[in-house]
């Protein structure tokens, strides 16, 4: 993990997202341990912030039950919070967001599951956290669902209501967070989240030296970065069955811990549908797939937004 920040650190990225502050909620599924990355204390923070030259971020989860210290974590030397979440949520996350702005750290409010999202809610989210007095307002695509044209239309549109800055988390499960994260740019987006060699959670995200060149940051750095790669993916390396669940859960448009349906589901006959082909090639066994979105939300309580079937494809 240090070295992994120093590389960063020496790269010249605008900031380094060093993990979460409080703890993840108990309803992650496969993300129940992040390892170092899980519960940054203030000393950690202050440890980090006096070895390292570039803008330090944490992730605070509104629903972890740990106890959050913002006046001490904004004194270590934090320079943002990011505060994820849910579309349709209960605004619960206001009560951080002003413990923050109290504090004096800076934040950002990230709408995960953007897939999930209609466009009316996505507004009113952003309107929202700029009310809360957020610096910027993130698309997450938790689920790789969106497609690039998606992104741009979203961006746009909110470009054209909020006066936030706005930022993109793209996901890669079906290999288009690159893809996104310049649809993202041209719809009015001026962040993008990466990760050194596109590792991260779940399917990964837009790689980090990708976006270091398309930036035009220092050459050099970007060499030092690459020259490193092998050792962290050795270290970080995704399982493949993991990625190929991740595919799935982007043609699905399935929040990703929703594998627990699938692990508990009833053996079914053969069935030439590629998504049940890609789960039996992870799991090993022929399943019956909910065959649309909505039905998946259904099963797993998460998510209001209708059934919407593929571009040109009407669902009966």
């Amino acid at each position: 993990m240090a070295r992994v920040i120093a590389l960063l650190d020496a790269a010249g990225v605008d900031g380094i997202e060093i993990g979460y502050l409080t703890g993840l909620p108990g309803d992650h599924g496969l993300y129940k341990d992040t390892g170092i990355c899980f519960a940054w204390t203030a000393e950690r923070v202050a440890e980090a912030a006096s070895t390292y030259t570039t803008p330090l971020v944490g992730m605070l989860h509104p629903a972890a039950a740990g106890p959050l210290d913002a006046r001490a974590l904004a004194e270590a030397g934090l320079s943002l919070v990011r505060v994820p979440v849910t579309p349709g949520g209960d605004r619960a996350w206001r009560a951080v967001t002003d413990e923050l702005r109290s504090a004096g750290l800076p934040f950002t409010v990230n709408l995960t599951l953007a897939s999930w999202a209609d466009p009316e809610s996505v507004t009113a989210c952003a309107g929202a956290a700029e009310q809360a007095g957020a610096g910027a307002f993130f698309l997450a695509d938790t689920n790789s669902a969106l497609l690039p044209a998606q992104v741009e239309e979203q961006f746009a549109r909110l470009r054209d209501t909020v006066g936030l800055a706005l930022g993109f988390h793209a996901h890669d499960g079906k290999g288009l967070a690159l893809a996104n994260v310049l649809a993202a740019q041209r719809g009015g987006a001026r962040w993008a989240d990466s990760s050194l060699a596109g590792l991260g959670r779940g399917a990964g995200n837009a790689a980090t030296e990708v976006l270091h060149e398309l930036t035009g940051r220092d050459a050099e750095a970007r060499h030092r970065l690459l020259r490193a790669l092998p050792a962290v993916t050795s270290a970080f390396g995704a399982d493949e069955n993991v990625r190929l669940w991740h595919q799935l859960c982007g043609f699905l448009d399935l929040w990703p811990p929703g594998i627990d349906l699938f692990e508990s589901a009833e053996a079914a006959g053969e069935t030439p549908d590629k998504y049940a082909l890609l789960a039996e090639r992870l799991l090993g066994q022929h399943i019956s797939l909910p065959q649309t979105a909505h039905d998946l939300r259904r099963l797993t309580g998460l998510g209001t937004r209708a059934p919407q079937g593929p571009p040109g494809v009407s669902e009966a």
